[in-house]
């Protein structure tokens, strides 16, 4: 199965955090054993950064990542593109309004597949959730 993984789930299931729930877990889990698939929304990347820039995880976790998605077969990224914009006008930005947020949501919408966060207002746009 397919699924769209928000950020801290990806950073969760990388530093092996205690704060990633079972479920979303057990799909990472499968996608390392290349059964599952996970699509990483490229904002993702970029709020990583942001998290090493604010010294919330280490500098060389983007490198890491990177390097481990160029050699991973159940793991792509998904560009920002026109119609993932267009999809973005359907989230309304009073519900969600942190951009990168929407692009995530957006992302989960446009291809129709499970989003994986706890983010509770992602939760309330009529996206299939998993946590």
């Amino acid at each position: 199965m397919y699924y769209v993984t928000d950020t801290h789930p990806l950073v969760w299931h990388i530093t092996e955090s205690q704060k990633l729930s079972k479920s979303a877990s057990a799909i990472f889990d499968s996608a390392d054993k290349e059964i599952d698939h996970i699509v990483i929304p490229c904002i993702v990347l970029l709020e990583i950064l942001y998290l090493t820039e604010k010294k919330k995880i280490p500098e060389f976790f983007l490198e890491n990542l990177i390097e481990k998605l160029s050699r991973a077969r159940n793991y792509s990224l998904e560009p920002l593109c026109v119609p993932i914009v267009s999809q973005c006008k359907n989230i309304s930005r009073d519900r969600i309004s942190d951009p990168s947020d929407r692009v995530i949501a957006a992302t989960a919408l446009h291809l129709n597949f499970p989003l994986i966060t706890r983010d509770e207002s992602l939760k309330k746009i009529g996206l299939e959730v998993v946590w």
